[in-house]
């Protein structure tokens, strides 16, 4: 299980994703990100220590680099969490 089922380390995700530069908005297990756009979405799933990492299709670069980041700040509060990164599907 999950480190991240502790609310003090999905408020901690949160505080260290707003002193990179994002925008966070927080529900629950689930952050929506942006960086001057909309860059990702994260659930968290810790019951499954897993965490999935949505790209968005329609701002590439700008979510790429993020999803980067993303992801060395959630290894670093949970380094055994799994971490899936999901491209943004268009409908």
């Amino acid at each position: 299980m999950s480190s991240f089922r502790r609310l003090e380390n999905r408020i901690l995700l949160r505080r260290m994703l707003s002193e990179r530069g994002f925008n966070v908005r927080m529900h629950s297990y689930e952050y929506y990100v942006i960086r001057d756009k909309f860059v990702s979405v994260i659930f968290l799933e810790p019951e499954f220590n897993r965490v999935l990492v949505h790209k968005i299709s329609w701002n590439p670069k700008n979510s790429s680099l993020a999803v980067k980041e993303i992801y060395s700040i959630i290894k670093e509060i949970d380094p055994s969490i799994e971490v899936h990164v999901e491209e943004d599907r268009e409908s």
